[in-house]
């Protein structure tokens, strides 16, 4: 219960610094010069990127418990709805996106619900996640490529 409660906590705290009005006001000139060479992201990050390197946090976490035996559950990783919350650049969000989304939330739940082939689901996560971000911000690409398993399957 202490976790949830952390966890709920936290959340609610990235959530709301995430969404703190801190632009400063910049002299015009400046603000020209800088139009081209914004960089998004690094001191500021948006709410679905937040979410999404908690979700890479659950997926190392996962994945360490996966190989030690254990099984995973939705109490302790849960579901986060990145897709509803503001990205750092929103001509993301097109119908490609949210079907990648979905997918994800399908592999995800299938992954929670079943104590069975667990490993495999996971890999059906992690696909998911390789899957979206070929297409959208490939940045992350290099982390996520780490969180696969690497285990001999059953069938």
């Amino acid at each position: 219960m202490k976790k949830i409660l952390i966890l709920s906590i936290i959340l609610s705290s990235i959530t709301w610094l995430a969404c703190q009005d801190k632009t400063e006001k910049k002299p015009d000139a400046e603000a020209d010069c800088n139009k081209e060479t914004t960089i998004k992201d690094p001191n500021n990050p948006k709410p679905m990127a937040l979410m999404m390197r908690t979700m890479a946090n659950y997926c190392d976490s996962m994945r360490v418990d996966l190989l030690a035996g254990k099984t995973v559950d939705s109490v302790k990783y849960p579901l986060l709805p990145f897709w509803r919350a503001e990205p750092t650049d929103s001509s993301n969000l097109v119908e490609l996106f949210y079907n990648n989304a979905k997918d994800f939330e399908n592999a995800y739940r299938t992954l929670m619900m079943s104590q069975e082939n667990q490993k495999e689901n996971y890999t059906a996560v992690i696909n998911s996640c390789i899957n979206c971000h070929h297409s959208f911000c490939s940045g992350p690409l290099k982390r996520i490529n780490k969180l696969p398993l690497d285990y001999k399957s059953n069938q």
